[in-house]
Parts: structure tokens; C-alpha cells; sequence
């Protein structure tokens, strides 16, 4: 037909598009392709997924082919997802074998947790004030842990509500300050000023981030948990804080390359032990002394694999990046059952008590989760 442009873009252009350097949140020339359902999409968007992509500029497709640049794959299961996977790897093999090795191939696939990074708003030089208790964090514990949360995005923390506060975050329980800070932030509201009053799952789902900066050498404990908070079950990571809070743990912990395995003792049943296990590829599972699984699991990590997994962190018995990037692995797995497994950490447990077999714990002291 006259006048159109048949040129169909090359893969060589089109990874250009997406390996050039574009700001946070730039998607403009880019195509996307959305297959499963989200397991965690933050309430601030107010769109899906797909919309969001349009709103930054993209394109979205329903189908798979040479000419996207991003297949985006849901943690949950989605008609056409497990074809749409199998689509792109051929492309990319193709793409690998016809312009080599080094190549980059598309289209690219990314996770949800990739796709809510790309999106995350840009908090840089926004200033947060907090009022009340939180209930992520154990009293005395708030100011270091949430103001880490904030700088890590690149936010700023301020002590009073005016002008030049962007979010008001309320905590759930009282504290002092609370109610006259909520109404301080309403005036400005009906004033014309841009103050957004946000609630504890709010505030956690604004500064979420789902991976460490290239840049950080190391990722820091409270970075950790804020990044723990929009990955597990938020009731019981606040029950495993503060049971690491009300009391020490001697916490049994055997750790090699790819697994570690530990006992924990029960909050509630004197003289109850679990057995918690973790893999570097998302595998886990806890277990009572008579095998059974621990009814805390439920679907995800309970609060005992929890204790294990932050007591280690915050001990520095185990690197919170290594430590984040393992229960990350385990997002949309099941636990599973290992009953050798435990059975042998139990009979260990029991001779390491009296000092029949040399396996030292880890202690964990309250005061260390006061503040950081």
C-alpha cells in the first residue's frame, strides 16, 4: 500500500530501546506483553499492571513474538503463561544461535517482582513523617527502622506536618502526637497542599523495594526487613520481631552453601521445639518434634523459619543480601516436608543441649531489636 512503512524493527534496534539508559519509570517505545496473575501489586497504582505500562508509554501486547521487548511472567498461575514462556525461550534461542552467543536476545523476561521495580515510584527527595505506633516494628524500635526504610529510597524524614511534608504515615497503635498530626495533615489537604495520609500497609507498599541497588556492596538489616515486608506474610514477620524482642533465642543453626537448617523454641509451648529449613532455591519447611508439619505455615514461611532467618541477619551470622535473596526464592513455592531431615536435627538438638555433641548456638539478645 502506498505511503506505509513496511520496516519492521530489528532486534538490534529495539534492544537498544531497552538498554539505553531512560529515567525511573520511562517506558515510552517499549512493548510488554503480561501473562499470570500478580501475587503482590501495590494499591498506589490503582491500575493493573498492563495500564500502568500504558500510562508510562508502553505498548501492550497479547501475544508473544520477536518484535517485544519484555514478557512479564505473574508468580501466579494465568491462562497462557506456561505457553507464553515456552514462546519467548525459543525466541531467544533462535536469536542466540543466529546472531551469537553475546548477543542480547528477545524478548526479555522479567518476574512480577522485576516489573513492580520498574514501576516503583520515584521517592527520591520526598519527606515522610510518622505518628503512632508500627506494628512492623516493636516499640522502641520505630525510629531507626522506619527512617532506614525511607532513606532507602531516597526519602527524607521530618519530625513536623507542614508545607513541605509529601506523607503523613500513621501507625495503627497510639502514641503521642498521632491525632493532632492527622488533623495538622487534613488542614494542609483542604489548604491545597499535596499531603498524602497513608496507614502502616500504605506506607510499607510506598517504600517497598524488591532488590538491593547495584551500587550497595552490601544490603543493610533495615533495608532487609523492608524489603521482607512486601515479600512475606506481614502478621507473622510482626510476630517473629517480637519474639526475637520479648526474649533471647539460643537458636541451633546449621548452614552450608545452599541450605540451612535450625531449631527454634516455641513461643507459646514450654519446652516446644520446631525445626525450620530453608534452601537456596526457595525450598522450606518446619517441623514438630513428632514430624508433623508446623500448622504456622499455612501456605508461606511461619513466624519460626522467620526467627531463624532475621535472628541470623541481625547477628550477622548470615549476609541480609544472602539471607533475602533465599526467602525470595521461596515466594511462590509450597513448604514442603523433610521428615530425615528433621528427625536428624532433632536427634542433634537433643545431645547438643546437654553437651553430648558440639553444636553452639546462636544467641540472640533483645536489646538488639530495639533500635538500630
Amino acid at each position: 500500500m502506498a505511503g506505509k512503512s513496511t520496516h519492521q524493527p530489528t532486534a538490534t534496534s529495539s534492544m537498544k530501546r531497552i538498554s539505553k539508559k531512560r529515567p525511573h519509570g520511562d517506558l515510552s517505545g517499549l512493548s510488554f506483553a503480561f501473562f499470570g496473575e500478580f501475587r503482590i501489586w501495590p494499591s498506589y497504582h490503582a491500575a493493573s499492571p498492563p495500564e500502568v505500562a500504558r500510562r508510562l508509554g508502553a505498548a501492550v501486547r497479547d501475544s508473544v513474538d520477536e518484535n517485544l521487548d519484555y514478557l512479564v511472567l505473574g508468580d501466579k498461575r494465568g491462562r497462557g503463561r506456561a505457553e507464553a514462556k515456552k514462546q519467548a525461550e525459543r525466541l531467544r534461542a533462535r536469536a542466540r544461535k543466529s546472531s551469537g552467543s553475546n548477543t542480547p536476545s528477545r524478548p526479555e523476561v522479567i518476574d512480577e517482582s522485576a516489573f513492580r521495580e520498574m514501576v516503583r515510584l520515584d521517592l527520591k527527595g520526598k519527606r515522610f513523617a510518622f505518628f503512632g505506633g508500627f506494628d512492623c516494628c516493636p516499640a522502641g524500635f520505630e525510629d531507626g527502622l522506619l527512617s532506614r526504610m525511607v532513606e532507602a529510597v531516597g526519602g527524607v524524614v521530618q519530625s513536623e506536618v507542614d508545607e513541605r511534608l509529601n506523607y503523613l504515615a500513621l501507625g495503627p497503635r497510639r502514641g503521642p502526637g498521632k491525632i493532632a498530626a492527622r488533623d495538622r495533615a487534613e488542614q494542609l489537604q483542604a489548604a491545597g497542599f499535596a499531603v498524602d495520609i497513608l496507614d502502616e500497609n500504605s506506607f510499607l507498599e510506598l517504600v517497598r523495594t524488591e532488590q538491593p541497588k547495584k551500587t550497595d556492596s552490601a544490603t543493610d538489616f533495615a533495608s532487609f526487613i523492608s524489603r521482607l515486608y512486601g515479600l512475606v506474610d506481614q502478621g507473622k514477620l510482626g510476630r517473629s520481631l517480637r519474639m526475637l524482642k520479648g526474649e533471647s533465642f539460643k537458636l541451633y543453626v546449621r548452614r552450608d552453601a545452599d541450605r540451612l537448617v535450625g531449631v527454634v523454641r516455641s513461643q507459646t509451648g514450654v519446652g516446644t521445639v520446631y525445626a525450620s529449613w530453608l534452601t537456596s532455591d526457595g525450598h522450606y519447611g518446619c517441623s514438630t518434634p513428632e514430624l508433623d508439619d508446623c500448622m504456622g505455615l499455612q501456605g508461606s514461611p511461619c513466624k519460626h523459619l522467620l526467627v531463624l532467618l532475621v535472628g541470623l541477619a541481625r547477628s550477622g551470622q548470615m549476609d541480609p543480601a544472602t539471607a533475602y535473596a533465599w526467602i525470595h526464592a521461596a515466594r511462590s513455592k509450597r513448604p514442603g516436608s523433610d521428615t530425615d531431615l528433621a528427625a536428624d536435627t532433632f536427634l542433634q538438638y537433643k545431645g547438643a543441649e546437654p553437651g553430648e555433641i558440639d553444636w553452639r548456638p546462636i544467641e540472640t539478645i533483645p536489646e538488639d531489636y530495639y533500635a538500630l
